[in-house]
């Protein structure tokens, strides 16, 4: 590659120290379409990046190159620029991977029945299916996002089940209300959240909006696929093996079962509790004051009032359907929407108005959306992160 670019860069100089010449052999006697193919073999993003860099034909080249190729450019640099790998990766492509799933019942059940292979799964359908890649505006808007909202919301996930969380004087003895063993990867807990937002947030729009509602959107059992081996748990795999687990005729629930295939989240084990550690960060209070303030920032309180749920309030929250669902829409809209949550910043400001529309499609709604029984828990039609974290790892005590 190196040669290949030192070789155009004499090139580029022959030509550019004598513009007047009628010599026109080169790169400009080359046809676009030839220079575009350049960014196709080279090996990875760095690469692309110096290549690009060496005159403006080549920039102007870059700027033509096919999404999907970029993607495996970046895919060959994801533990160089895009770490951690391939959760970054993975959440930087989820919502076309959920797009290319919704389109017929064969994508859908494709998506589904790779799961047990977790977020490797997804980088492969990704990869494979043309229609899927980045830009260079979009690898940009990731770059950013380091800095507005993977990182500080990272810091406040830390904050409520992570290492500062543990470190907090008197842990044990009244220093945080919600003490606990929770052993997770608090370092990748945002990508948790953020691709399952991704994937699923588009599947909210039929239950909010009447004339969307013969959209089709991905199932319940799908979604919990996605739990079971993309948030991988340790207590999700020993699960299937307690009562919480069966049907009524005492079988093992289909939605409930583990396959550990070769390579997959469970193969050598798992002994992190990453989906009892989202179900802590959601119920924590250190976690809903910061969504509760962007409601509140939006014009989009108050909240609703609040009924007795019994699954809510064995988690120690008691909590109203309609409020259920609003935190549940705004807490599951992908990476980017996770910054709404920063005051006094332009995601903030974006998602205002956003907040207030949900607020008052929410309202309209006069009856629940149906909930679907998963032996002792229930999650709901549309998409209930918490819920669907329940239905698989169930709770833990303090």
């Amino acid at each position: 590659m190196i040669s290949i670019i030192n070789s155009l860069n004499k090139n580029i100089y022959a030509m550019e120290s004598n513009e007047s010449s009628t010599n026109i052999l080169g790169l400009q006697a080359l046809p676009k379409e030839l220079l575009i193919m350049l960014f196709e073999l080279l090996h990875d993003i760095k690469d692309c990046m110096n290549l690009s860099s060496t005159c403006r034909l080549l920039r102007s080249c870059m700027a033509a190159v096919h999404p999907h190729s970029i993607l495996h450019l970046a895919w060959a640099s994801s533990r160089t620029f895009f770490r951690p790998s391939p959760h970054f990766l993975c959440t930087a492509v989820a919502a076309q991977v959920g797009a290319w799933a919704r389109e017929s019942d064969e994508n859908e059940a494709e998506f589904a029945s790779g799961m047990p292979m977790g977020v490797d799964h997804i980088m492969e359908l990704a990869l494979r299916h043309k229609q899927i890649g980045l830009t260079l505006e979009r690898i940009r808007e990731l770059y950013e996002m380091r800095f507005s909202v993977i990182n500080p919301i990272s810091d406040l996930i830390d904050k409520c089940v992570g290492k500062q969380w543990y470190a907090t004087p008197n842990y044990w003895d009244g220093g945080v209300d919600d003490a606990a063993t929770i052993f997770s990867q608090e370092d990748i807990l945002i990508f948790f959240l953020a691709t399952y937002g991704e994937l699923f947030g588009p599947d909210f729009e039929p239950f909010l909006d009447s004339d969307l509602s013969s959209r089709r959107t991905l199932k319940v059992e799908t979604r919990l696929e996605f739990v079971k081996y993309c948030i991988p748990d340790a207590n999700t795999w020993r699960f299937e093996d307690t009562e919480g687990a069966r049907l009524p005729d005492g079988s093992l629930d289909p939605r409930r079962a583990i396959f550990i295939l070769p390579g997959g989240p469970y193969h050598l084990g798992n002994h992190y509790m990453n989906a009892q550690a989202i179900v802590w960060l959601m119920k924590s209070t250190r976690w809903r004051p910061h969504w509760e303030k962007a409601r509140r920032d939006a014009g989009a309180k108050p909240d609703f009032a609040k009924e007795l749920d019994v699954q809510y309030f064995n988690r120690g929250v008691d909590i109203d359907w309609k409020q259920n669902m609003l935190e549940n829409v705004m807490q599951c809209q992908g990476l980017g929407a996770l910054g709404m949550i920063r005051p006094d910043t332009e995601i903030a400001e974006r998602y205002r108005p956003k907040i207030r529309e949900w607020r008052e499609k929410i309202d309209c709604l006069k009856v629940e959306p149906q909930r679907v029984q998963i032996c002792s828990y229930k999650t709901h039609e549309y998409p209930d992160l918490l819920g669907d974290l329940l239905c698989i790892s169930g709770d833990i005590d303090h």
